[in-house]
Order: C-alpha cells, then sequence, then structure tokens
C-alpha cells in the first residue's frame, strides 16, 4: 500500500475545515489536490457515503479508515494499527475521547494531528446542522 505523506499544512488545512468560514482552506486543498482531506470531512461530518467511496475508489485507504475510525468504527482503527498509520489511530482515538492518545500525539511531537483532533472535538461538540448548511463541497 502506497501511502501519501501529508506536511503539516495540509493536516492543519484540513482541521480548518471543521471551522466555520472554512473556505480558504477548503481551496488550497484543492489547489495542493489533495481533495481525499475534503471527502474524508465530508464523511466524518455527515456519513456521505458518496464521500467514503471516492476516497476508496481512489485508493485513499488511509485516509479513509481513519475517517471510519473517527466515527467510531473499532475495525477501521485496528486497519490503521495494523499498517502502521499510528499518528492516523492516535488521532481518531483521540476525537474518541482517549486522552491517552492526545497525550502520545503532543509528548511526540504530532501537534499538527493533536490540533486537528481537538478541531473535530469542538466541531462535535455542536450540533451541526446550522454549520452543514454553510458549507456544502460542489463534488
Amino acid at each position: 500500500m502506497q501511502v501519501h505523506v501529508y506536511h503539516g499544512d495540509s493536516i492543519r488545512l484540513f482541521a480548518q475545515l471543521f471551522q466555520a468560514r472554512n473556505a480558504a482552506a477548503y481551496n488550497r486543498l484543492i489547489e495542493r489536490n489533495e481533495r481525499e482531506l475534503i471527502e474524508a470531512f465530508e464523511f466524518i461530518k455527515s456519513g456521505r457515503d458518496e464521500s467514503f467511496n471516492w476516497l476508496l475508489d481512489r485508493k485513499h485507504f488511509e485516509v479513509a479508515a481513519f475517517a471510519n475510525a473517527v466515527r467510531g468504527d473499532k475495525k477501521a482503527f485496528v486497519w490503521l494499527m495494523q499498517n502502521k498509520s499510528i499518528f492516523w489511530a492516535a488521532t481518531a482515538n483521540a476525537v474518541n475521547k482517549d486522552k491517552d492518545a492526545m497525550l502520545w500525539l503532543k509528548r511526540n511531537n504530532f501537534l499538527v494531528y493533536a490540533a486537528l483532533a481537538e478541531a473535530i472535538i469542538e466541531f462535535n461538540k455542536f450540533n451541526n446542522e446550522d454549520f452543514a448548511g454553510y458549507y456544502k463541497s460542489p463534488f
């Protein structure tokens, strides 16, 4: 399995998608040819099958497993661990309220992933019906 390595800027942009007024982050990810992070956001936000299938069809298995693990799929978490996607697995666990996972991310200097987890946690704290109306992917 070929894994795409994301730079810190890409993960920061991914985290920004979970905040209001995220059009600039969306546009930058498109420019960087990293639409898979947008589709992962869409799947995490709304469970859109189209987004998840888009990820699978284009072989973005790691990002798809991460998004699925964030939504609570334990098999996706196991897949991430088996495929040595430790930082993605820890980020998903941190989102799912595993304090040790958040500490691990911070202690091991995966600060952009810790920030991503925090952005998703904040996003999930609220009923995002209103927010979901603010941003709609054209895809």
